[in-house]
């Protein structure tokens, strides 16, 4: 039987990861892989049995999903290391993203599902949607082939609300998730790690876990935040202890209308260049029990300011705020796996298999990066077909991508079908599987 051959950088990249698998359940983790990313018409358990023509053993791929014996964390440090090693960012500090995301889902009896706001809600939609919630971590790198930022997920991990959960069950915050996820990162990687993470993520537990471990935390800063200056040294001449805080600063809205401090800056954010207007505050914050530096930002065309902050003094601001911009192609990375891998799909069921399930998603989408990456650093291929009216497109999509390996792995197919000594037999199931493939 004639099954999908990948092209030779994208096997290598999966033999980096058998570790984490025995040698029976690996072959199933690579035909799993070949199913999202190119399963039709969704890409699910079943149609990857179906690309891979598996009619006997169909049932071992449910069971390696849901009891064979890996860990999905440990899948996920596998393909950090990995990217490390293919990226040569060994030590050089690292940039993670972190956020969350929200999948629909349909049935009362799938693990993990809850009731959560609906924030693209339309007028003709509930207020409230059911589904999973997923806090995603990805290595941010620029890459200077593609002239981007990519983003590679290695770590998913579901957020349950404690009402939804079984008897017995452990209830764990989204923040207590996170912080447990960049530890179980930090656990593994000697470098210096810095933590870029949505708003929702700034609250005390994750700031003074970062800050204890020596992982640097970028983040927005409410308008409300309560600021001090550092306290006056203590002459010993008045009783009691030290004050730990000084003076109260204006709230942030009021420093932002202080001209005074504002810096003119040009940066490359989202693919252009910005003008921007940077002022830069260090002050202490409650939270991160220490001092911090907070940035008031006016964006071009930008009436409102932003506000971020940043637990590394030696940052500079524009470091920072290209790590802040860079911290959208996770949202990207969301978008491109809910419509091309296929993220959605999965109709997992048990809670072995559901927590799974996502870190398969990921496994698959940092592969296609990598693959990507690494044979553009060879050669120059032709990435997307050039459009009239699309003709100054600086790097290739996700898409494209995908597009990309599947024309590979196309044209191994046809030089197998060349091979002198071919049967008749052999010949046919080649050809169909060009046709599964070219579909």
């Amino acid at each position: 039987m004639y099954s999908i051959q990948f092209p030779s950088i994208f096997v290598k990249l999966l033999f980096e990861l058998d570790s984490v698998f025995t040698r029976p359940s690996f072959k199933y983790f690579e035909k799993i892989i070949a199913g999202i990313l190119f399963g039709r018409p969704k890409k699910t358990v079943t149609a990857a049995v179906k690309l891979a023509q598996e009619e006997k053993r169909f049932s071992n791929f449910n069971r390696f999903v849901s009891r064979y014996r890996w860990d999905a964390r440990e899948l996920g440090i596998a393909i950090l290391k990995l990217i490390i090693k293919k990226l040569n960012l060994v030590n050089r500090s690292m940039t993670i993203a972190l956020d969350s995301t929200f999948l629909p889902k349909f049935g009362k009896k799938i693990f993990g599902c809850a009731y959560y706001f609906n924030y693209a809600q339309k007028h003709n939609m509930s207020k409230y949607a059911w589904g999973h919630n997923w806090l995603v971590m990805g290595l941010l790198h620029f890459s200077k082939l593609f002239d981007k930022w990519l983003c590679f997920p290695f770590l998913a991990q579901l957020f349950v609300p404690e009402k939804y959960l079984a008897k017995g069950q452990t209830y764990q915050s989204s923040i207590e998730i996170a912080s447990e996820m960049i530890l179980y990162v930090k656990e593994f990687i000697e470098q210096k790690l810095i933590l870029v993470a949505d708003g929702f993520f700034a609250k005390t537990k994750l700031v003074r876990t970062c800050i204890n471990n020596n992982i640097t935390l970028i983040s927005r800063m409410q308008r409300n935040a309560a600021l001090y200056l550092k306290p006056k040294p203590h002459s010993g001449k008045k009783k009691g202890r030290p004050r730990k805080y000084g003076k109260k600063l204006p709230a942030l809205n009021q420093l932002a209308k202080r001209k005074s401090g504002f810096q003119d800056m040009e940066l490359k954010l989202y693919g252009k260049k910005k003008q921007l207007q940077v002022k830069r505050i260090d002050a202490l914050w409650k939270p991160a029990g220490q001092m911090i530096q907070v940035l008031i930002v006016f964006y071009e065309k930008q009436k409102k300011p932003s506000f971020f902050f940043c637990t590394d003094l030696n940052l500079s601001a524009q470091e920072i705020l290209i790590r802040v911009a860079a911290r959208w192609s996770l949202e990207n990375i969301f978008k491109d796996s809910k419509e091309h891998l296929g993220w959605g799909d999965w109709q997992c069921r048990v809670e072995k298999a559901v927590k799974r399930s996502a870190i398969l998603t990921c496994a698959a989408a940092s592969l296609l990066l990598l693959w990507s990456h690494e044979q553009a650093s060879q050669t120059q291929p032709e990435f997307w077909d050039i459009l009239p009216w699309y003709t100054r497109k600086a790097s290739p999509s996700f898409k494209d991508m995908i597009d990309q390996l599947r024309g590979r792995i196309i044209d191994n197919a046809f030089s197998a079908f060349n091979q002198p000594g071919q049967t008749m037999a052999k010949k046919e199931l080649i050809i169909q599987e060009l046709f599964r493939l070219a579909a």
